[in-house]
């Protein structure tokens, strides 16, 4: 055989085999075609897997209850009483004065809050007691003529009194008083 009609074969083989298969991914694959349990979930596409999944179905029956837990630590002891007592105090402010007070927690208990109601005269300043166990309170009175007279109110809860970072120093007390007054002045 020659070089040529051996090519002539070669290609004419390739051609049928080409035909052969164009004709055969032509035709459509429909479900007579796919042998039952052949096709897996990985064979599929995302979006079909998604479309496969139905509405959750109702509860199953409850399971039985697990074993008993160990027991854990003891926590700490509680306050020996559950009581809240509120006290107050009256303090009064000259005209154009400071009236300056604390009122204290009884013996054993600690000071949760407080305030102060001012009625006629002007906050300056309002806060726990720097030990924690009262409230602290200064108002100013800008009236030249009149006295008034402000009340303290502090929340007193047992326990043991902790130092307050809210509360007010002397040195504090003394510019809040300088800067009420320079207020009033101008």
């Amino acid at each position: 055989m020659s070089k040529s009609w051996r090519t002539t074969l070669m290609v004419g083989a390739i051609i049928a085999v080409f035909a052969a298969t164009s004709a055969g991914a032509a035709k459509f694959i429909t479900g007579a075609d796919i042998k039952n349990g052949s096709i897996g979930l990985r064979d599929i596409s995302r979006a079909a897997r998604r479309g496969l999944k139905g509405q959750s179905g109702p509860a199953g029956p409850a399971g039985a209850a697990g074993a008993q837990g160990p027991a854990g630590p003891q926590g700490p002891a509680g306050p020996s009483s559950l009581s809240t007592t509120i006290k107050s105090a009256a303090f009064s402010a000259l005209p154009e004065d400071f009236a300056d007070g604390q009122v204290r927690c009884p013996a054993g208990m600690t000071a949760v809050g407080g305030s102060l109601s001012p009625g006629a005269l002007i906050p300056v300043y309002d806060a726990p007691s720097a030990d924690g166990g009262g409230w602290i309170a200064s108002a100013y009175n800008f009236d030249t003529s009149s006295t008034f007279r402000m009340v303290i109110v502090v929340i007193c809860t047992p326990g043991s009194a902790q130092p307050s970072p809210a509360s007010v120093n002397k040195d504090q007390a003394q510019r809040l008083k300088a800067a009420a007054r320079a207020e009033h002045a101008s």
